[in-house]
């Protein structure tokens, strides 16, 4: 599918606003608790969504990107409670209402790993199924998702939302170009002799959006979100330039997955990444590259577009396929009976 050069329209941000307040009546009125799970010693904070069911039923951990917070989940998590999925939408280690030091850490290994820990909160859930659990993450949450997966057997569906980086290094020369990182290259030598001499990690804007429909976007985050900061630290940078799930998604067949990326206009969820990325894995998956631009999944119709592709996937290898059975170790008089 070819690129539209297509801008976002004006009412781009307003329709978030409107959104946001629609989905967070929408979550008011469904069964959510705040929680918290430990990850690997360090106490992370999420939202527990649960439909209105009486016996258990499969459960999703959601995730986000970067250094934004759980309460920006609640434009995706009914959808899924709605289908009578369990929800628990998380904020990563030193972001938002979670715990860990320094604050706006963007480090996405260590987010895998909070991935799976809130997989191992989700299994102890009576009102979960724990051997019926999926993860879905949106733009390089997505990413991380699927390196979760990749390394967590226990996770059994992937869906992937606008996904983002599936190569760190090569994703940022895309988006700064080689002029670009290499500046990067020499903040980051700055940064790290200031932090070898018991300084700290530079701040830096955790979202800095060209274009004019999109440029208030961080603004409006912080306003709608709390928790939320448009700050990171300047070492997150190295922590993505050397993230590369695109080099062990060939390992995460036969777990099922499905990547939904924008054709339209969007410099930050390049097409080209999902493509490369999806290249490599095996099946089941599918690419679904709907005619939306950079924020076109995140508001509808794009929104109600995906959530639907999302669910089904969901439903079809979460909720209905047969889970592998284990064999029963043969016996003399087994084995007798089948000869016989």
């Amino acid at each position: 599918m070819c690129r539209s050069s297509r801008q976002p329209s004006g009412l781009t941000l307003l329709a978030i606003s409107v959104m946001f307040e629609i989905t967070s009546h929408q979550c008011s009125e469904q069964a959510m608790e705040h929680v918290t799970f430990n990850s690997l010693g360090t106490r992370c904070a999420a939202d527990l969504y649960l439909p209105e069911t009486s016996g258990p039923v499969p459960g999703l951990v959601l995730g986000h990107s970067g250094v934004m917070v759980k309460e920006a989940l609640a434009f995706f998590a009914p959808y899924f409670v709605k289908a009578g999925f369990a929800v628990l939408a998380i904020d990563y280690r030193t972001v938002g209402s979670s715990e860990g030091e320094p604050r706006g850490l963007d480090h996405p290994e260590r987010q895998v790993e909070d991935f799976r820990s809130a997989v191992s909160y989700l299994r102890s859930r009576p009102e979960v199924q724990p051997e019926r659990i999926g993860v879905w993450g949106v733009s390089v949450g997505g990413s991380v998702a699927a390196q979760a997966a990749v390394l967590d057997r226990r996770i059994k569906c992937v869906v992937v939302q606008s996904p983002s980086v599936w190569n760190g290094w090569r994703y940022m020369e895309r988006l700064l170009g080689r002029a670009g990182v290499h500046a990067l290259r020499d903040r980051l030598d700055e940064d790290w002799q200031r932090r070898y001499e018991g300084g700290q990690s530079a701040r830096v804007p955790h979202l800095t959006l060209e274009g004019d429909t999109v440029k208030d976007t961080p603004d409006m985050s912080t306003r709608l979100f709390p928790t939320y900061r448009n700050e990171k630290t300047l070492d997150s940078a190295e922590h993505l330039l050397t993230f590369a799930p695109e080099n062990l998604i060939h390992r995460l067949a036969p777990t099922p997955l499905l990547m939904i990326a924008n054709g339209g206009w969007d410099p930050y969820h390049m097409l080209e990444e999902a493509q490369s990325a999806f290249a490599k894995a095996g099946e089941p998956k599918r690419l679904a590259v709907l005619p939306y631009d950079v924020l076109g999944l995140y508001t509808g119709p794009g929104l109600e577009e995906a959530m639907a592709l999302a669910i089904d996937w969901f439903d079809l290898y979460l909720r209905r396929t047969r889970l592998a059975d284990i064999t029963p170790t043969p016996t003399y008089e087994s084995v007798a009976a089948m000869t016989q």
